[in-house]
């Protein structure tokens, strides 16, 4: 099973490394679990933390290369 790492990309040149990634089927299973890190962001920034509003969640594989770049879902914001 592949490994796929979860990269937070701030405002700005910041970026939040994923050293430890995940396994997980496929792409497609990354993508959700890339929804799922939004959820945390989107609850964190409700206690008080940073505006995510222009971040993205960035689905990388094991050599680092970038599979897929996840907006910020708006969406979920509304149900948190």
């Amino acid at each position: 099973m592949p490994r796929y790492f979860f990269d937070v990309l701030h405002d700005g040149e910041d970026v939040t490394r994923d050293h430890s990634g995940i396994d997980l089927p496929d792409l497609d299973a990354a993508r959700i679990e890339a929804l799922e890190v939004w959820k945390r962001i989107i609850t964190a920034h409700a206690a008080g933390a940073a505006d995510p509003f222009h971040w993205h969640v960035v689905v990388l594989d094991q050599t680092g290369n970038v599979l897929a770049k996840v907006p910020y879902p708006s969406d979920l914001a509304i149900q948190a």
